[in-house]
């Protein structure tokens, strides 16, 4: 989508084609005919402020001209404070959403630092109750299952060698 400034009201427009420079029929033929008109009037000339002769018609001519391109750079300025306004307020909710996301991102770290020391506390208090099983199993002299003995040996538990480490004293 591309706005295009009317060369003739200053207005702000979507060309329908990429020579368009008028946005209505209306302000085209006011174009054409000052144009005209100006083409017509005998020239007279009028002293300007540099000293040039220049012909009346021609002076008023400029003078248009220069508003018509004063308001084509007002509207146009105009466009650019709106985009401009529109882009600080997304930045404006972008920073807010950003801030809460790093605030979700922290909150969410802790719980995990907190939930890896529950799962090192659980997996300590797992070992030492494996430690008693096995000494209280030594103790009664009952075999442990060969389904705990898996486990155990899983994990790097050897009971058997304990039992052997323990006889020597």
């Amino acid at each position: 989508m591309t706005v295009k400034i009317c060369e003739e009201c200053a207005d702000g427009f979507e060309p329908s084609r990429k020579s368009q420079r008028f946005c209505s029929i209306r302000c085209g033929n006011r174009k054409r005919d000052r144009i005209r008109r100006t083409a017509r009037r005998p020239a007279v000339a009028v002293e300007a402020a540099t000293g040039a002769v220049v012909p009346k018609d021609e002076l008023k001519a400029l003078q248009r001209q220069l508003a018509t391109r004063t308001k084509i750079c007002q509207r146009r300025g105009e466009i650019l404070q709106s985009k401009l306004r529109s882009q600080s307020c997304e930045i404006d909710r972008l920073e807010a959403e950003n801030s809460e996301q790093r605030q979700n991102n922290n909150v969410l770290q802790l719980e995990v630092a907190r939930l890896k020391r529950a799962q090192r506390t659980n997996v300590q208090d797992l070992a030492h109750l494996a430690a008693w099983l096995v000494s209280l199993a030594n103790a009664k002299g009952v075999a442990l299952d060969p389904a705990t003995l898996d486990i155990l040996n899983r994990r790097g538990w050897h009971p058997s060698k304990r039992q052997a480490r323990a006889a020597r004293p």
